[in-house]
């Protein structure tokens, strides 16, 4: 744009036009409200006709009668009231419009300018291409011919600094020309000029780094003039009107935290229920349900395989729908999505092999740490240690994160080499042998078998055996349950991938990626469901509220014991395992309230970090005593629950990258996720027709889908690819590339040291080592990398943003696995 020249014509406002003669003043007026139309290719001496319109100024000279347009019945006339109603569609109520005018002609011997801000909005037939009032006026005259000027350029000029928003607002607001004028600098001072050269996209930064630029800039202007007027507190420093109200600053009181949450969220308790009663959160509830059903299952079914049905499916149900009905009731953040996770369904698989290494009862076990739960959660929101969350940053969360994900895919894969050991590829001839050996075997010591019985005439026949009692060496089985495995996995990776992509319409895509996983499980079920000659392993799920084992337990586990009286010292031993359940509960719900609460969201009612902790531990020793799984914060789910709930902007330009207008913030959606996932103990008829190699695919998924978004494995692929090739990510940009790869590599090892502690006889103890890394980022790190190095390595800002309008990617936009 060629501001310089604008700014030339900037010296004419508000005086041009006073300084006119009355005939010329009588030229302009018949100008600007002349409707003819001029075939003449360009304003000029030749032409006689002195009477012309402003709306003759584009190259093409196409001029629109002042008359208010009507439309005929003929095609084209119709496409052209489509375009508009389009257009007016996007552009929000209340919206007014500027007008920029320029043009020459002969009676002019000098340019004359004028800015017109009209007192109110009014509407100007066919001046605009759809009908909206017009509140700015910009108005250029001069003598045709111009040496040093080009008013198109011009009008472009000034129809760029008014489709700026900073400086609109502020347009409203000017008086004299003067403000005008700096309002004008304010915006060249705030723009990024590019010499003419022919740029490659590769040699230019990204929006985000020139929005930050420009950002440092500003701020460091700010800083320097507030400097010269006072010496001004912390208070009114940059940031001091977001802690205000901050969640996390500390009011250095008992429970100070925990009391401050109650307060902010008290007062909108009645609007969370009437707010919540729209098509919008039903429809994310029942969105919402079959993740979280999903997740139920699959957690559930794992969590049986590993506690020897201790804990199943019925008890994942019941204890999710517990929780989140609680939660959903008294939480400061209700948006969150409170359920089972993979690190402690992890956790409990290394409880359960602690406990039975050294003859404890599991469940028993489990109810004092339910307890010392709770206890430690009230003492440390004494303390305000929620505050703490501060602390993990990206270093931490990313070793933390592909850790899980790592564990997801390797057991994933380990449960199907378990299948073909259990049913290994043979030859046809040895199945069959195999087959009549194992017949006999359950005749014979089986008493209660009816599977070998005699006719009357003395012939020997064989009966079908229920194929659950026959667990090893079936045909087919190993191939099968790969195909289910890696069908699930494929049919919900795609889907997600299809989710933006640009094929069909966005609900369309956008309801088959959502959807995915339920997708994926439906149709696997149904391939299995539809070959019933090939045995695979099903979900053992008993009929309505019964416990997974009802021979074994109850639904309220004895904290003397169920075989006999425990051990005394149990319960004071219960604490160490207690406190490292409550770092994984401690990470997961203040980091998924971290991503929740982000300022882009524009959230209303607050956050409850100090509050929800405690809440979470709460359910967890109902959890305890009714022998579930533990439960926290689930990131992916929540992050998708609050995407749903968002409103996005439908007026923005075509090209412009929508924004969030409001979050639904209430608490109808989560109740009625509870209520629904807690009634689906009444499918268990139709749970039994899942197989379990359908759940490794959905972990399978979990595992692979969650490594997508962790910034370690893109810059780990960094190491081995030439530096021509890297991206132009910020951690590319400002960080050299060895200390790149050595803060990749410092992460490797941790991983590594991790992965090692997790597959040792101390795995009970990784939430320990998980907490050491801490002073690994902070001791090791810092002396090793500057601050503006840590600041693009170890940012919680993402690498890129999105071309398109789609939204961000559940799993990407989570930092830690569902």
């Amino acid at each position: 744009m060629n501001f310089d020249i604008f700014y030339k014509s900037f010296t004419f406002i508000y005086f041009g036009v006073q300084n006119l003669n009355d005939d010329r003043k009588s030229n302009m007026k018949s100008t600007l409200s002349s409707h003819e139309m001029h075939s003449s290719p360009k304003f000029g001496a030749n032409n006689n006709n002195n009477n012309r319109s402003f709306l003759d100024l584009d190259k093409n000279n196409i001029h629109i009668d002042m008359k208010e347009e009507t439309y005929t019945s003929s095609t084209e006339d119709m496409v052209k009231k489509a375009q508009k109603e389009s257009i007016l569609k996007r552009i929000p109520i209340g919206a007014e419009a500027t007008t920029v005018l320029v043009g020459s002609v002969d009676f002019l011997k000098k340019r004359t300018a004028a800015f017109v801000r009209l007192a109110e909005g009014i509407m100007i037939p066919s001046l605009t291409e759809v009908s909206i009032p017009v509140r700015f006026m910009f108005i250029l005259l001069g003598p045709p011919d111009p040496k040093d000027i080009d008013y198109h350029e011009v009008g472009r000029s000034m129809s760029t600094l008014m489709s700026n928003s900073e400086f609109h607002c502020k347009a409203y607001k000017a008086t004299e020309r003067k403000e005008l004028i700096s309002l004008l600098n304010e915006f060249l001072d705030s723009s990024i000029v590019l010499p003419p050269c022919d740029w490659e996209r590769e040699e230019l930064l990204s929006l985000r780094e020139l929005k930050e630029k420009s950002e440092q800039i500003k701020r460091r202007k700010i800083r320097a003039a507030v400097q010269k007027v006072a010496n001004l507190t912390s208070t009114l420093s940059d940031k001091g009107d977001d802690n205000k109200d901050d969640p996390l600053k500390r009011t250095k009181k008992p429970w100070g935290g925990l009391v401050k949450d109650i307060k902010r969220r008290l007062p909108y308790y009645a609007s969370d229920f009437s707010q919540g009663l729209n098509l919008q959160c039903i429809a994310s509830a029942i969105f919402i349900y079959f993740a979280a059903l999903s997740a139920a299952i699959t957690f559930g079914g794992l969590m049986a395989d590993k506690t020897k049905n201790f804990i199943g499916i019925s008890e994942t149900l019941i204890a999710t729908s517990v929780a989140g009905v609680i939660f959903s009731l008294f939480s400061g953040q209700p948006l969150l999505i409170v359920g089972t996770t993979g690190p402690l369904l992890l956790f409990d698989d290394a409880l359960f092999s602690f406990c039975r290494s050294n003859d404890i009862e599991f469940l028993p076990m489990r109810v004092y740490i339910g307890i010392w739960l709770l206890i430690i959660a009230l003492l440390v929101s004494c303390l305000e240690g929620s505050v703490m969350v501060k602390v993990f940053t990206r270093f931490t969360e990313e070793i933390f994160a592909s850790l899980i994900s790592l564990i997801y895919i390797w057991e994933s894969i380990s449960k199907c080499l378990n299948v073909f050991t259990k049913h290994p590829l043979l030859p046809l001839k040895q199945y069959c042998e195999e087959d009549a050996l194992i017949r006999i075997e359950n005749s014979l010591f089986n008493p209660n078998s009816t599977d070998y019985n005699s006719t009357s005439n003395g012939t020997d026949i064989f009966r079908p055996v229920d194929h659950q009692t026959l667990i090893t060496k079936q045909p087919n089985t190993a191939l099968l349950c790969t195909i289910l495995a890696l069908g699930t996995f494929f049919i919900a990776y795609y889907l997600r991938h299809f989710r933006n992509s640009k094929f069909l319409g966005r609900n369309i895509r956008r309801a088959l990626g959502d959807f995915g996983v339920p997708i994926a499980i439906i149709s696997m079920v149904a391939a299995d469901y539809f070959n019933p000659t090939t045995y695979t392993e099903k979900l053992k799920v008993p009929e309505g509220l019964t416990p997974s084992d009802p021979e074994a337990r109850g639904w309220f586990i004895s904290p003397s014991g169920l075989k006999g009286p425990i051990d005394p010292w149990v319960p004071f031993v219960a604490f160490v395992p207690a406190l490292l359940v409550y770092i994984l509960v401690f990470m997961e719900t203040h980091i998924s309230e971290l991503i929740i609460a982000k300022k882009e969201r524009k959230l209303q009612k607050g956050s409850g970090f100090h509050l929800d902790i405690v809440l979470v531990n709460f359910i967890n020793l109902i959890c305890g005593i009714i022998g579930a799984p533990w439960m926290s914060a689930a990131t992916v789910r929540s992050v998708a629950h609050v995407s749903s709930l968002t409103v996005m902007s439908r007026t923005h330009a075509p090209g412009q990258k929508p924004h969030i207008i409001e979050v639904k913030e209430q608490r109808v959606s989560s109740l009625l996720v509870s209520i629904m996932v807690g009634c689906s103990v009444i499918m268990s008829s139709l749970l039994r027709l899942v197989p379990m190699a359908v759940l490794f695919g959905v972990f399978l998924y979990m595992g692979i889908s969650s490594i997508d978004g962790i910034q370690f494995f893109e810059r780990l692929k960094l190491i081995f690819m030439p530096t021509k090739h890297h991206s132009e990510a910020p951690y590319v940009r400002h960080v050299q590339t060895y200390k790149m790869h050595l803060f990749t590599g410092i992460q490797l090892i941790c991983l590594c040291g991790l992965w090692s502690i997790k597959s040792s006889s101390i795995s009970l103890l990784f939430p320990f080592f998980l907490i050491m890394m801490i002073p690994v980022r902070s001791q090791l790190c810092d002396k090793i990398f500057t601050a503006k190095e840590l600041r693009a390595l170890d940012s919680n800002e993402p690498s890129n943003m999105s071309n398109d309008e789609d939204e961000p990617d559940f799993y990407a936009e989570s930092r830690l696995p569902g």
